[in-house]
This record gives structure tokens, sequence and C-alpha cells, in this order.
């Protein structure tokens, strides 16, 4: 007759084994208890705002209303990226050109400035002038520059040591032999 010894697992084994069990299970047991923060931590961000109702989607998937496109038609209208055509300038043979700031900000120890000229010309001349009350007057020039639809100033690089801090006006003027216009903007320079 044979004797079947069970083997048992030891008591130490067991209680190791629980003890890692839990230990693994702990992170995942505190993330549930708190809805998803780990230490305080958002875990994910809900794009809704706070005073939504939870689980109602309040996005409007169906289509446009008449007004919707209406007012969609009118805006679409009222924009456009490219600047109006040059105009003539009564007893003179240049047409007025629009020009646009496109940007004048403060780039650490540098004013920078760009314009676009509402033609496309390549051979004229930008004029930079930026005054201020009771400042020197600080004038730049740089050429144009043709792109497909428009053209350029070259750009303005003005640096800060030249202009105490302070509102400044700054004028641009462009000149070619068919060509000229001005823009004007107020920049403050810290």
């Amino acid at each position: 007759m044979k004797i079947v010894n069970k083997k048992r697992f030891p008591k130490k084994f067991i209680a190791i084994s629980i003890a890692v069990l839990l230990l693994a299970s702990t992170p995942f047991i505190y993330v549930y208890a708190f809805n998803g923060n780990l230490f305080g931590w958002n875990n994910h961000q809900s794009s809704k705002p706070k005073n939504s109702t939870k689980g109602i989607d309040t996005i409007n998937y169906s289509p446009a209303t008449k007004e919707q496109q209406d007012a969609g038609n009118q805006t679409k209208s009222g924009s456009s990226d490219t600047p109006s055509a040059p105009t003539p300038i009564p007893n003179s043979t240049k047409k007025n050109v629009q020009l646009t700031i496109t940007a004048a900000q403060q780039n650490g120890s540098t004013l920078q400035i760009r314009v676009m000229i509402g033609a496309v010309e390549g051979a004229g001349v930008c004029t930079l002038t930026l005054t201020s009350v009771g400042q020197s007057t600080v004038t730049k020039t740089t050429n144009s520059q043709a792109l497909a639809s428009t053209s350029t100033c070259q750009g303005f690089d003005i640096p800060i040591s030249e202009l105490p801090a302070g509102t400044w006006r700054a004028i641009i003027e462009y000149n070619s032999t068919a060509l000229t216009g001005s823009a004007t903007q107020d920049i403050v320079v810290k």
C-alpha cells in the first residue's frame, strides 16, 4: 500500500504571497477610491466645463440652420486675405497701395516690425520712422521684396538700445515709381 503525502505550502510562503499581492494592488485601489486622481494629480482632463451635466453630449451635430449659413456667408464675404487693389491718386502718376503692419513686437533686445504691401512689386523702398514725445526720431530704410500675391518690406530689426522705454509711433512709408502708401501703429517698448 502506498502512502500519499499531501504537500502543504509553508505558512511563510502563503503570507509572503498575500503581502506581495496587497502591495501590488494598493496603487490600483487608491486610484479607484479617489476617482482616477493619483497623488492629487488628475490622470485625465475633461474637456467639458465643470458646470456641464455628466454624460450628456452638448454638441449639436445637426445641419446648420438658414440663419447660421447666412451668418457664415456674410463673415466670409467681409474678410479677405488679399488686400484691395492700388487706387489712383488724383493729379499723380502713382497709385495708393495698402500697407499692413503684420508684426510689431519686442523680442528680447530687438524690436521687430514686418509690413505687407498690397501689390506685387519688388522695386520699392520702405521707410520706418519711430517717434516718441521727448525722444530723438529713429529712421530705418529697407527694400521691398515681391511675393506670390503681395510684397513685403524686407523687415525692420531695431535694437532696443536705440529706443528708450515708452510708447513709440511707427510710421511706415512705401515708395516706388508706380506706388506709394503708408501705415501707422503705436508700439510700447519695455
